[in-house]
């Protein structure tokens, strides 16, 4: 199951639900870029996709990538709060070709996913 804006707007891309239930990772956050763009860092020098980003005020950001559903929220943060969540880049070359890439806890890339 997949939960995402559908605008272009600062936040996350994409949540999406793991079923396979041999799997110690239950959501997969996804933030995509274009060619060459980074992610950034808010006014208060919080990285993007950094769990800081993700809980910063209650963890608005996953409310809103999962439509105001406060129930999937909390389940996100509590499974976030246990190392149960891949944070993932997905970037799209100028030639279409995805690569994606896995995030640490800090928003810096640490190898390619998965």
């Amino acid at each position: 199951m997949a939960y995402s804006n559908d605008e272009i707007v600062k936040g996350i891309d994409g949540i999406y639900s793991n079923e396979n239930p041999n799997s110690n990772i239950k959501y997969v956050i996804n933030e995509s870029r274009f060619n060459a763009s980074q992610l950034c860092k808010t006014k208060k020098g919080i990285k993007q996709m950094s769990d800081e980003w993700l809980l910063e005020d209650g963890g608005k950001r996953i409310l809103e990538a999962v439509n105001g559903d406060r129930k999937l929220q909390k389940d996100i943060i509590r499974v976030l709060n246990k190392g149960q969540v891949e944070k993932v880049l997905s970037r799209v070359g100028k030639d279409g070709k995805v690569t994606t890439y896995r995030l640490n806890s800090n928003g810096e890339i640490i190898g390619f996913w998965p």
